[in-house]
């Protein structure tokens, strides 16, 4: 596990599909492995407006990452973004908002 050289698969595969959908955030490899909750943020964000994907789902507050502080919060807008996709994929997704938050199963949140 140590002697690995460069970034985990997953992070490679997250930057080979992710990274075709959006310029901003850059996907670098320490924000892919431990994501916090700004670039999350932003992602979904990006996403959204290069795709339309997830359009009107976040609204007032949600739309600006400054105003989402308190980890509720944090918890409810990852929350709302997992069910939209698990909606779109009719299919569940093996992730905990709670998690993601704390930083912890980052391969799960890529």
């Amino acid at each position: 596990m140590g002697d690995e050289e460069g970034p985990p698969q997953w992070v490679q595969d997250t930057k080979a599909t992710l990274g075709t959908l959006i310029k901003r955030p850059k996907l670098t490899d320490p924000l892919l492995q431990k994501p916090p909750f700004r670039f999350l943020h932003d992602i979904v964000s990006e996403v959204t407006k290069a795709t339309g994907f997830a359009s009107g789902l976040f609204e007032g507050d949600e739309l600006n990452s400054a105003k989402i502080k308190d980890k509720d919060t944090k918890v409810a807008y990852l929350t709302k973004a997992i069910k939209c996709v698990e909606v779109a994929l009719n299919t569940q997704i093996t992730i905990r908002a709670g998690k993601v938050v704390a930083g912890l199963e980052p391969e799960n949140t890529n």
